[in-house]
Order: C-alpha cells, then structure tokens, then sequence
C-alpha cells in the first residue's frame, strides 16, 4: 500500500492561526511537504516503483487522488494488479478520466464516490480509507470526565467550531496532541463534537474518524447530518446526529445554533456504556476493515 507517511503538512493547506467567538481571525499559513512541487500532483516518488516491483506484490493499492502524478505513473509499473482508493470530494476530469479505466479495482470511501467512478470505472466497492485502532483508543483508568463537552481539530469554518462556540460557550477546545497522547484526551470528556460543514471548498467526505477514536473511547458524540457522517454513523448508540450541513457563506445561522445547543444537551443525558465502543470495534475496527479489504481483493 503506497499513502502518506502522515496527512499533516502533506499538501499546501490552508489553516488559520487563531480565532474567536465572533469569527476566524488570523492570517493563514501554508505549508507543503517538502517532497512536494507547487501542488499535490507533482511530487516525487521516492524510489516507489523500484521498491514496489522488487517486492512484486499481487495487488498495489494506491491511496491518492485521480489524476495525481502516482496514479498516473503506477499505470506503467510491473504489477500484477492496481487497486486505488478515493472519496468524493475530487473532480473526474482531466487525466483523472483517463487514468481510473486502468485500474483493477476502485474502493470508494463512500456511495457519492462510487457515483463519481461509476462512469469510467465499474469495478468498484464501498469500504472505509483505514480503521480504527481500538486496543490503542480505549479510555484510560483513573481519568475523571470532568469535561462535559469538548472539540479536537482544526478552528476552521468547515468543522463547525463557529457554530460550536455560539451553541455552547464553555466547550473546551482542546490542543491537538500526537496520535499516542490523544485516548488520554478523549478520556476526560463526556461529549465530542464534530459538526462538520459542507462549504464552497469543501464537502465533508468521511466519518469523522475524531468522533470514532471518541466512541471507542468511551465518549458520547454529536456530529451533522453530512451525507458521510449520516451514511456511516446513523443509528450508532451514543452518537446524536444533528441536522444542516450545507453552508453557502459565512454567515452562522440561528437555526443550527439552537439544534446544536439541543443536540449537545441530548448527548449529555445519555449514560455512558459501552455501546459506542462496541459499535466501532464490530463496524470500523482494523482487524474488521483489514479484512474486509482483503476479502475484496481476493474476489475482484
């Protein structure tokens, strides 16, 4: 399989400094991975082919996007068989249509996805990008809750912490911590909030794998009704799905405040179990995905 070492800093994106409870404030900081050019469809490779036709897999499995440099050049590699996984948030034009009839294999993150492919790949299937590791995200022993509700991640306008800030004032926004360091984060609050927006640039395209390392850690969760969200997290105990994705602008309406408002309380009344653990470890689990995966590759 041939992905990001880590997503940070893998792309020019753009993320903001700082904020407050009136707006996003600060300038924004670009970054790029250093092995990358002006954009994420020219970077180097790093020695992939040599090593990927040296070990001469049965399958090659591509995680990038339609039309990146990769996806094009392991069209020309010695392998027996190509697998790529997407999700919908792309545009298949370009070298992108050209490129998806050559592959064996398209795993679609979502059913808007396999819309997407559909057309110039019919080989496709609906699996999750990666699973959860629930042995390392469970909650920790002798940690109180004394957090009652809390958001991890970007301040940005399209995971919702605006409407978040408005809806409840006292949310703790907590620091982003290393991938080792975060069951303890989870482990002291008692809701998680992600109410992720669709906006001009972009369109939430996954379960929002924050909310799913919350859940096994033993967290009630509020999410938005985003077509992912509702597709793979609808009906999960301990998870309250609260309606209105779809944000044109930046203006904050009233309506979603007050659902919001309505949705975090209806999560603290819930008891919490083991549910929502359970429910991640049975749906989204590595050993479940891994082989579910595996099961598709073998018949495709």
């Amino acid at each position: 399989m041939i992905s990001p070492g880590q997503w940070f800093d893998y792309r020019a994106v753009p993320y903001v400094r700082g904020f407050n409870g009136e707006g996003i404030v600060g300038t924004f900081d670009f970054r790029t991975c250093r092995h990358l050019h002006d954009n994420i469809y020219h970077y180097v490779l790093l020695g992939a082919k040599d090593l990927v036709e040296e070990f001469s897999p049965d399958w090659l499995y591509i995680q990038a996007e339609p039309g990146s440099k990769l996806v094009e050049e392991a069209l020309q590699w010695k392998v027996e068989k190509r697998a790529l996984f997407t999700w919908e948030n792309i545009a298949i034009k370009g070298l992108g249509a050209i490129h998806l009839p050559g592959y064996d294999l398209i795993v679609c993150g979502n059913p808007d996805a396999m819309e997407l492919v559909k057309p110039y790949n019919n080989r496709t299937c609906l699996l999750l990008q990666v699973g959860v590791g629930t042995d390392h995200f469970q909650a920790r022993p002798g940690i109180p809750r004394n957090v009652d509700v809390a958001y991890i991640g970007r301040p940005a306008m399209e995971k919702g912490l605006l409407y978040l800030i408005k809806a409840w004032p006292t949310v703790k926004v907590l620091s982003w911590k290393d991938f080792k360091e975060l069951p303890w984060e989870y482990s002291q609050v008692k809701v998680v909030v992600a109410y992720s927006q669709d906006v001009l640039h972009w369109k939430e395209q996954a379960p929002n794998y924050v909310l799913l390392e919350a859940l096994s850690c033993g967290c009630r969760c509020v999410a938005s009704d985003t077509a992912a969200m509702k597709f793979w997290l609808e009906g999960c105990p301990e998870v309250v799905m609260v309606e209105g994705h779809e944000q044109p602008d930046d203006n904050l309406r009233l309506d979603r405040i007050v659902r919001l408002r309505e949705g975090i309380q209806k999560a603290l009344e819930v008891d919490i179990g083991t549910e929502g653990r359970n429910w991640v470890m049975e749906r989204f689990g590595n050993p479940v995905v891994a082989r579910e995966l595996l099961e598709v590759l073998e018949d495709a």
